[in-house]
């Protein structure tokens, strides 16, 4: 009996812990989700039509623009960023590609320091910052598990919703409104043999 009774307090005692750790996982706002989603390897962001993603040091956007698709994957090799740009005419992909030294990228964005991976580009060009969260608290309140922007402020409009793995922005609403999905976590990423040899 007494060895029953140790197996069922061990039991709960494991059952609390995973509870704990996995609501410990969850981001708290927009601020701790971005810093988690700028650190990670791993991740992507949607607009609209475009998708970016970005799986270690390689990133690819996919667009499309009426009837026309465009693919642009990027690529840090060594000291070189190689760029392979693909829009399909026709029904056909027709790929183009550079490159570029670390260096003169350092040289281009006027940067006093050295960019050390893809991410580090991709903050640069979106220019996207937890701090424009700072004021979260001021700004939000959370309804129904949707942090919703206050009528009295800024981000009057604005939805948030946020997972352990995804925050969903919502500005407007309706056929007008901007979602911006991000999402920590994406499938690796393959630059096609065409697009390597073009």
């Amino acid at each position: 009996m007494k060895k029953k009774f140790v197996l069922v307090i061990a039991i709960i005692l494991i059952a609390v812990t995973a509870c704990v750790l996995l609501v410990g996982c969850a981001p708290k706002s927009p601020t701790d989700f971005l810093d988690k989603w700028l650190s990670s390897n791993s991740k992507s962001m949607k607009l609209g039509d475009t998708v970016i993603s970005i799986y270690g040091n390689v990133a690819v956007s996919k667009s499309k623009v009426g009837n026309e698709e465009f693919v642009s994957y990027t690529e840090l090799d060594g000291d070189n960023l190689n760029m392979y740009n693909g829009r399909n005419q026709n029904g056909k992909m027709v790929w183009s590609k550079s490159s570029m030294t670390m260096q003169e990228v350092k040289e281009m964005f006027h940067l006093e320091e050295d960019l050390k991976n893809i991410s580090d580009i991709f903050k640069l060009q979106m220019e996207i910052s937890p701090e424009e969260f700072k004021d979260f608290d001021k700004n939000f309140t959370k309804k129904d598990g949707v942090f919703v922007g206050n009528e009295d402020g800024e981000f009057k409009g604005t939805t948030i919703k946020l997972s352990a793995k995804e925050m969903v922005v919502t500005i407007g609403d309706g056929d007008k409104a901007v979602i911006t999905t991000y999402t920590i976590g994406c499938d690796k990423i393959s630059i096609p043999d065409e697009a390597k040899n073009a």
